[in-house]
């Protein structure tokens, strides 16, 4: 799925349309567009950052926050942050410690915060554009208005002006809420249709929608901001290597020598995106997920083409990780890096990515160390899992290999429950977020992966033993595809619809295919074949 930048202004479109105006629907019922399809070939947090103590008083998301509104008959600002961005970083240290907007939100709002990496799920209901994702709700969940990064001018504003909105057409809103609630039921049956078809034509189409959208000059695909598009690399290597084409590997190559611009000189790694078209002006978080994929991307570039420079890309993201992403006692690998370096003492004061990356290794060891989140997520350890392993067997580098299977081995034994599946990550030493669908498919996929390096049947059974469980947990029995959380008649707001991710959907197809190719068994294939129909 398509990622967004961070935003540290307030779009003027979003200020001037109260109402029900950025519910949207179709991003919660339908599948996003077949041009997604290229993209088939993406405990609690430990030692969080100190940032100044607003005396907000925040509720976690929960029943006792959606009980408290709506028996107090408050809206919900909905604040949608994550450990690594720096937008939000500046709203806690701004915005959200000013006393007058810190007075308005305790005395006439239910203030709800809620970790994007944590729960996957809310972000991707409720996430507009980037993060920060700041959102009022109506108390029973529904948005009422959403911007990004808000000055406490800005903040005060929209508090206000949504307040006095809902207050005089409190009525209207409850009837026009009931009304969409109708509209997205019947869309659901609606969608509830026979069968589609794969046809041979299918796969040349998507390869001309990515020429379509193939950057000729600075590679990547799509316009500015440019993010890393893992997959259709993977699907351009892919192609050259059952239809030999010089022209599909050169637009995978030239690729990721233009995104050679996002990776950290100094210490390897690379930085979440950037915001222009030439790969410049990076934004300098490093995230878990990003430096697995481009791990698989760079490793594949060195077998297919032989040269120097896309090994030594592949030894420095995963010296960078071992180093920085690593717990070497525990096990595990932890989930981000920030962009800059921040100073509690000195009431926020930062040295901005642009400055600290520009240092040498002794200057940073100077200045400090960007913090690291040390939360252990079940979906991008199973990614990172699977490129030590594969770039272990390439490279042969047994430390890398023997880690990463520890760590899959822990994982599975302190986060998987018989018919709960894997939680997502530990708090206080106990499973937590259960009933994802991402953790289920990536670490099966991952347990495949240790199943080919080491040959252990264990692997492969506990590989079967989750996609049992996913089957049972997720799949929709009537609509086809499988949801990306365990349906409950329990969910808040706007997680009681269901959400299909086309992209998770599409990597367990491969999961389904790789244990037909394994087991024989054609129920598997079956199972691959139904999701992409």
């Amino acid at each position: 799925m398509r990622e967004q930048g961070d935003n540290l202004h307030l779009e003027e479109s979003a200020m001037t349309h109260f109402g029900l105006h950025d519910f949207r629907i179709p991003r919660f019922i339908c599948l996003v567009s077949c041009v997604v399809l290229w993209l088939t070939t993406s405990g609690l947090a430990g030692d969080q950052r100190e940032i100044p103590a607003p005396a907000i008083h925040w509720a976690a998301w929960g029943a006792g926050a959606f009980e408290r509104a709506q028996a107090e008959d408050k809206l919900i600002l909905l604040d949608l942050t994550a450990v690594w961005c720096h937008a939000c970083h500046v709203m806690d240290e701004t915005t959200y410690v000013d006393p007058a907007v810190v007075t308005l939100l305790n005395a006439e709002f239910i203030p709800v915060r809620v970790e994007t990496d944590q729960h996957p799920d809310i972000a991707a209901r409720y996430k507009h554009g980037g993060w920060p994702t700041t959102s009022v709700l109506l108390p029973s969940g529904e948005i009422l208005f959403q911007a990004n990064a808000l000055t406490p001018e800005d903040m005060l504003e929209v508090l206000r002006t949504s307040d006095t909105f809902y207050r005089e057409n409190k009525r209207d809103m409850a009837e026009r809420v009931a009304r969409i609630w109708e509209k997205v039921e019947s869309a659901q049956r609606a969608s509830r249709q026979p069968q589609g078809h794969i046809y041979p034509e299918m796969l040349p189409q998507i390869l001309e929608m990515m020429k379509h959208e193939y950057d000729p000059v600075s590679g990547g695909f799509r316009d500015a901001p440019k993010f890393f598009e893992p997959e259709a690399i993977s699907l351009a290597f892919s192609h050259h290597f059952w239809h030999p084409d010089s022209e599909w590997r050169q637009m995978a190559l030239l690729t990721l020598d233009q995104q050679m611009k996002l990776h950290d000189p100094v210490w390897g790694g690379f930085f979440r995106y950037a915001e222009k078209a030439d790969w410049s002006h990076p934004h300098y978080e490093k995230l878990l997920s990003i430096q697995a994929t481009n791990l698989l991307n760079y490793l594949e570039a060195y077998q297919v083409t032989g040269l120097a420079q896309y090994r030594e890309i592949v030894e420095q993201t995963m010296g960078y990780v071992m180093r920085f992403l690593a717990d070497r006692e525990q096990g595990g690998f932890y989930a981000s890096q920030d962009a800059d370096v921040r100073y509690a003492e000195r009431s926020g004061a930062a040295i901005p990515g642009d400055e600290f990356f520009a240092l040498d290794e002794s200057q940073r060891s100077a200045v400090g160390i960007p913090f690291v989140d040390r939360t252990k997520l079940t979906d991008w350890n199973a990614l990172m899992v699977k490129a030590a392993l594969r770039v272990s067997h390439v490279l042969g580098n047994t430390q890398t290999r023997e880690f990463a299977l520890s760590t899959l081995d822990r994982l599975y034994k302190e986060r998987y429950q018989p018919g709960r599946g894997l939680a997502h990550l530990l708090h206080e030493g106990h499973p937590r977020e259960f009933g994802l669908l991402a953790d289920q498919v990536f670490f099966a996929d991952a347990l495949l992966e240790a199943f080919l390096t080491t040959g252990s049947s264990q692997y492969l059974d506990q590989a079967e033993t989750i996609t049992e469980d996913v089957i049972r947990l997720f799949e929709d029995g009537q609509g086809g595809g499988y949801f990306d959380r365990t349906p409950s008649a329990s969910s808040l707001g706007l997680l009681k619809f269901p959400h299909k991710d086309l992209q998770v959907n599409a990597a367990l197809s491969l999961v389904f295919s790789d244990l037909f190719y394994l087991t024989r068994n054609p129920r598997y294939r079956e199972r691959a074949e139904t999701i992409l129909q």
